[in-house]
Parts: structure tokens; sequence; C-alpha cells
């Protein structure tokens, strides 16, 4: 090795040291301002120190968990500047999946509202590598169950009555367990099969500390992901996340989703039972069905496309037309019934847009469907989407590849289009020029179409995304 390839590598690796030191003093500084913002924010709101010593240990443990993730990509980058590429990139992927895991588990164990964030980045293949996907994807369904004596002690401290006294018979063991709420089968005293969702115990009390520790995780993280909106789509995570607990809010959104589609024979949604529902209870009718992913992989090809065309249906009237999102469509949240129809269950998560806002998303759909650059820059604009370079190009592109069956108006199966090579194209465009700005009520939206689309890429169904929506867009568009 020559003396300039060595002064050249000394050089590189003085300067990664100290990068690397001036990062870790930072995010050191700044981890000590989000404590002492946690601490007098909660000495002021609640005027408890218990509840302050309480969150502060989580907000240790997280921390204790993520700094070192984040010291570690750091120490890759001066650790293989002077490897080849592939090297480089094989100890990097190796990284990946180490983090990944340790990540995972540090979800499993804190839960609450950690977790629920957890859930939403499994959803976000543009921001994260595909191993973390991996991973965190396992959050949405293999969440360790809470013990069954202390869902009864909630259940008893809300209701002022035992399960064993308000219903005939409750199971020990959950239909589901989630990272805010776990839910049990019962009867009642009639014999009527109902569901009962009950609120993990304590998880209200540590909400506050899990969002901080949330916004420190992504700050600590933050030259692990692309430049985006974090400020728009932290601050509706958290909105979501608190929303969630409050379970007669719940319940209103139940009624008023079945209220408007009551006249939808095909689209199934529980009722409530109020007097056995509170504010951390929530009693519904039991709904007999197959788990949307297992029934999608063994029916016929006529009732698959079938399910699909109730759920696009569904879907398109909650944004177009009733102004009532929900906002949680990962696969547990559905069950198909005889028929087939679809039942929604869930809503905790909600996202209600006024008609200005959906005449907005209609008229950006139809400027892309038209090609009109012109009214679809302005839609665009004052909507609120920005991109790093502030110029609109990859943002239209990004739309029309999204709408590009539509514009088709033909059957999925009938268009020559690869969606994994759709997908990496996504991807690259997103990198290459972030979407640094979006509406808040975008958020929720853009993780429905997340989920959706994927369905609609494993499956392939023989539906006609035109003749479905299309409608949708007019109603949208009446004055």
């Amino acid at each position: 090795m020559n003396l300039d390839r060595s002064m050249t590598l000394m050089g590189q690796m003085i300067g990664g040291a100290t990068s690397l030191w001036r990062d870790a003093r930072r995010d050191a500084a700044q981890v000590l301002r989000d404590s002492e913002e946690l601490y007098v924010s909660a000495a002021r709101k609640h005027r408890d120190v218990r509840r302050v010593v309480r969150a502060t240990p989580r907000i240790s443990r997280i921390t204790s968990a993520v700094i070192p993730i984040a010291a570690a990509y750091r120490l890759h980058r001066v650790k293989t500047a002077h490897l080849e590429d592939a090297e480089a990139k094989q100890r990097l992927e190796a990284l990946h999946a180490e983090s990944a895991e340790r990540l995972y588990h540090l979800f499993v164990e804190m839960r609450g509202g950690v977790l629920k964030i957890g859930q939403f980045l499994s959803c976000r293949v543009d921001l994260l590598p595909p191993i973390w996907i991996q991973w965190l994807s396992k959050l949405q369904d293999q969440v360790p169950a809470v013990p069954t004596e202390q869902i009864k002690a909630c259940i008893e401290a809300e209701l002022g009555r035992s399960p064993e006294a308000l219903f005939d018979s409750f199971d020990e063991e959950p239909l589901a367990a989630a990272s805010l709420a776990q839910v049990h089968a019962a009867v009642l005293h009639d014999g009527t099969p109902v569901v009962v969702k009950v609120q993990v115990p304590g998880v209200a009390e540590v909400v506050d500390a899990d969002l901080r520790a949330v916004r420190i995780l992504a700050h600590a993280l933050r030259d692990l992901l692309p430049p985006g909106d974090t400020e728009t789509i932290l601050g509706e995570l958290e909105a979501s996340v608190r929303r969630e607990l409050s379970y007669t809010a719940e319940a209103q959104n139940l009624e008023d989703f079945a209220a408007h589609f009551a006249d939808h024979s095909d689209v199934v949604v529980p009722g409530v039972y109020p007097a056995l529902s509170g504010q951390t209870v929530l009693t519904m009718e039991r709904i007999q069905g197959g788990r949307l992913m297992d029934y999608l992989d063994a029916a016929s090809p006529a009732d698959r496309d079938r399910v699909f065309e109730i759920l696009l249906t569904c879907v398109s009237a909650q944004v177009l037309e009733h102004g009532l999102l929900h906002a949680d469509p990962h696969p547990g949240n559905f069950l198909v019934c005889e028929g087939p129809r679809l039942a929604v269950l869930d809503f905790g998560s909600v996202q209600r847009y006024s008609k200005a806002e959906r005449a907005a998303y209609a008229g950006l759909a139809m400027a892309i469907l038209n090609g009109d650059s012109d009214a679809l820059a302005q839609r665009f604009s004052e909507m609120g989407f920005s991109t790093q370079s502030g110029e609109l190009g990859p943002l239209q592109e990004l739309a029309e590849m999204m709408l590009s069956t539509l514009a088709a108006d033909q059957t999925l199966d009938q268009l020559d289009i690869d969606p994994f090579a759709q997908m990496e194209r996504a991807v690259a465009i997103a990198r290459a020029n972030p979407v640094v700005q979006v509406p808040g009520n975008f958020v929720q939206l853009g993780r429905v179409f997340g989920a959706v689309g994927g369905y609609l890429v494993r499956y392939q169904p023989r539906v006609n995304l035109m003749a479905l929506v299309a409608p949708y867009f007019s109603k949208a568009l009446m004055p």
C-alpha cells in the first residue's frame, strides 16, 4: 500500500471517528433534552410525581436500546469506508438483520404506543430495508397476551361487576392480543355470542412516555431514513394512538360506519352493547367468519374476486363518499363471512375527511387520469405536498404509477405490469427525491393505500378498478 493511499485511509478513519464522536455527543444531548422536557411536561400536566417516575424508566429503556443501534450504523460507515462495495454491502445487510431483530424484541417487551408505531413502520417499504419489514411485520399478530386475571380486573374496574356476573361465560384464552388491547370471546346471559375488547392494563399511563420515546428513536435513527415530513407523520401517528385509547369514541365510530354502510349488504359491521362498554372496555357482536388472508388463499377465483370488489368499493366509499376512513387495514381486522361478505373490525384508528378534502383527492386523481399536468401541479401545491428538490415531477410520477391500473380500464389480470418492478421503481423515486411535506390527512390514507395495494399485488384479482372507483369520484366532485 503506497503512502498516499495510507494517508487517505487514515484521513477517512480520523474524519469518521470525529463524526461518530460528534454524533454521539449530539444524540446524548438530545436524549437529555427530551428526557428533561418529558419530566417537566409530566410534572406540570399531572402534578403527580409517581407518574413521572413511572414514565422515566421507559424512556431510559428505549433510548438505551436504540442509541447503540444508531451508533452501530455510524461505526459501520467508518469501518467499511475502505472496503470493496460488495463486502461493505454484505456487512450492512448483516447489521440490518441484527438491528431489526433487536428492535422487534424491544417493541414486544415495551408494548403500548411504541409497539403501535412499530406496526405502522412495518408497512413502510419505502423507508426501511426488507429485513426490517420482515421482522416488524411480526408485530401485527405475534404479540404476547396479558394474563387473563389482569384483563378481568380491568373489566370489573370499568363496569363495576366481574366478568362472571356480566356474562354467562368468558373465555380465558384471548382471541387476539395487540399493542393496546386484548380481545376475549364471551356469551351473554341470553346466549348471544360477543367479543370483549379490553385495554391493556396501564397502557394509557405510559403512552405519553412512549410517544416521547418514539421521537427520540426517530431522532437517533434519522441518518438511516430518507428525508421526509417526519413531524407531520409523527404528529398524525401520535394523535391516532391517543384516539385509540378511547373506546367510547370507537363505539361512535362503529355506529357511524354502520349507518353509512346500512345499504351495503355485503359489508358487515359489528353492533355495540353500550351497557357492557365504557372508556376501556368495548363489548361487540361476535362476527363468524374466516380471516381475510386464510380465505383468499383457499377461495375459488370467483369468490376471491368478489371479496376484492367488496373491499375496493368499501374503501372508495369511505374516502370519497362518507369521509370516514377505517385506517387500520391489516389482515386481522377483516373477516370473510358467508356470501361472501366482508366484515370490518377494530375502529380505534379512523380518519375523517370533510367534503372539501374528499373533493380535493378526487380532483387530484382526475387530473392524473386526464394527463393534465398543470392541474396536477396546482392540486399538489394546494393540498400541501412538496418534495426535497421543490420539483413536482417525482410526485406526479409516483401518483401516475399508483393510478396506472385505473387509467387502463381493464381487470388487473389483463394488465402487463410487473408489480414488484413497479414497487422497486416507486421506492427508487421516493429515495431519489423524497417527499418532505405531506398534508396531515394523507398519512393514514397512505397507510391504507399501502396495505390494499399489497393485497392486490399478492393476489392479482380479476377486478376492474376503474369501474369500481369511478362512481365515487363523481360523488366526491358533486357540489
